[in-house]
């Protein structure tokens, strides 16, 4: 007798059930049986959420969850051992898998992880996911983006979870150097959230990478939110108070803000802003101007900027200025 369509449909899902308690049975099982003593090529870190996580040897197979430490692994060779990333990040291979900001449990143990690679952010916001991948033995280590002058030891502390060799350490700081003084620069204002007109911190990693386009930041003065914040509060009324020394607005563009530069430049608000009036309203990406990564300042993040603003080509943009 001929099985049902329906049949067949929960024998698959039947089938699928089964699949994943046994990925889940069978790291249960490596969870136990792995062996206590530490090797000698042991790392042990503790990571940005005050948890001591020791990986018994340089991990092969990398999950990364964030985008920014995506991007920082491929930047210094070591994207053969990411097996899945929860964002897209560029330089990725496209046959990575995404797992999505939500990834379940199953989908993370069925890649054998060695590590799990996230922020403290999105540890906090699902609890329950991270507390069952440590019930299976699976090591997760939670790293903030790090703040300019950490930038180095945070690709050091990335070479060492991926077993990478050389001076990234040294390679990174040279990359990440500030711009030299030079002659009059455009002052910018950047917008990282149009509803409230917030900006950026004047020590966050956007601050740093208009300055090596070649740009002031013309809220350099601006107060953190909080302390270590990337952000700072501004306002509508700060800003036109000071428009009329505002040579360019950026506007970046991803989750944390919606408001394009045609947004920007249609409000009446802003019509007396100097670089409303000089056609000077961009939009940026955010990943390009905010994510802390190595990769984009290779692929010249901040030359682009200066290209943007200048209407330069990239390739001759403020030369003198950017890392070599």
């Amino acid at each position: 007798m001929k099985s049902s369509p329906i049949s067949k449909k929960i024998s698959a899902r039947q089938g699928e059930k089964y699949k994943k308690r046994l990925i889940l049975f069978l790291l249960f099982l490596l969870s136990w049986v792995s062996l206590p003593a530490r090797r000698s090529d042991a790392i042990e870190i503790t990571d940005d959420l005050g948890r001591t996580v020791v990986l018994e040897r340089p991990a092969a197979r990398i999950v990364s969850l964030y985008a920014g430490h995506t991007e920082n692994l491929v930047s210094i060779g070591a994207g053969v051992a990411i097996v899945a990333t929860g964002q897209g990040a560029a330089g990725l291979s496209p046959d990575i898998p995404l797992l999505g900001s939500k990834p379940g449990i199953e989908q993370i143990a069925a890649l054998f992880p060695d590590v799990v690679l996230t922020r403290p952010m999105m540890a906090r916001s699902q609890e329950s996911l991270y507390q069952a991948l440590d019930s299976f033995g699976i090591k997760v280590l939670a790293l903030d983006p790090p703040e300019w002058k950490k930038f180095p030891d945070y690709i050091a502390l990335l070479a060492q979870v991926a077993g990478i060799g050389g001076d990234v350490k040294k390679n990174a700081a040279a990359m990440s150097a500030d711009a030299a003084p030079g002659g009059k620069k455009l002052r910018a204002f950047l917008v990282t959230n149009g509803r409230t007109m917030a900006t950026c911190a004047p020590d966050s990693w956007a601050a740093h990478i208009m300055e090596l386009a070649g740009l002031e930041n013309a809220a350099r003065g601006a107060v953190p939110i909080s302390e270590g914040s990337v952000l700072s509060a501004f306002g509508a009324e700060r800003l036109l108070a000071a428009g009329g020394e505002i040579d360019v607005i950026l506007l970046q563009q991803g989750a944390m803000n919606t408001v394009r530069a045609e947004d920007f430049v249609r409000d009446t608000r802003f019509a007396s802003i100097k670089a409303v009036l000089s056609g000077m309203v961009f939009d940026v990406p955010e990943a390009d101007i905010s994510r802390p990564s190595l990769l984009r300042l290779k692929n010249g993040a901040a030359r682009k900027l200066c290209a943007l603003v200048t209407g330069r080509e990239a390739s001759g943009c403020a030369e003198e200025a950017m890392p070599k």
